[in-house]
């Protein structure tokens, strides 16, 4: 038979534990969070030169319209990229397929956003992997004007409007 004792040291060594994931997690949550807002207000002061609503930065899915609609890119994309999940129930092919909708979406919009403020290629990465940054610089920068829609070529819809042609 097993007998287990545990003692008051064992106790506090436990609750010293919780006590240092739970600062790390809320040490994490401040600085997602402050990453949120400094988007939200690169996102609002971008969607403002693109002569769309500000406000629109703050409601999800409809800021991702706003862009697209800015951009010229169609905004189907988001239903696409939101529904993509569903194609997890296929074994293996569909994660790819669902990881592949995802990164393809966020290469046509985050170029067509750069051409749409007559940047080049070098800028899109940026967009895509420090999005916080470039939005405030494209935001809040003065040489930074909004030319209008200039999107990417869109591989799934440029086909299908020529063949519905």
């Amino acid at each position: 038979m097993y007998t287990y004792s545990y003692s008051s040291a064992d106790a506090a060594a436990a609750g010293g534990i919780i006590a240092a994931v739970m600062a790390v997690f809320g040490v994490v949550l401040l600085i997602s969070l402050a990453i949120a807002v400094v988007t939200i207000i690169g996102m609002w002061k971008t969607l403002e030169k693109g002569n769309k609503p500000g406000w629109g930065a703050l409601i999800p899915f409809y800021n991702m319209y706003l862009i697209c609609d800015m951009v010229g890119v169609n905004p189907w994309w988001i239903l696409i990229v939101v529904l993509s999940p569903i194609l997890a129930v296929v074994p293996v092919i569909g994660s790819l397929a669902q990881m592949a909708v995802s990164i393809y979406f966020t290469i046509l919009v985050n170029v067509s956003l750069a051409k749409a403020f007559n940047k080049d290629t070098g800028f899109a990465i940026g967009l895509i992997f420090l999005a916080p940054i470039f939005y405030l610089i494209l935001g809040f920068g003065k040489d930074n004007k909004y030319v209008g829609k200039n999107p990417m070529k869109d591989l799934l819809f440029d086909n299908i409007n020529k063949e519905s042609k």
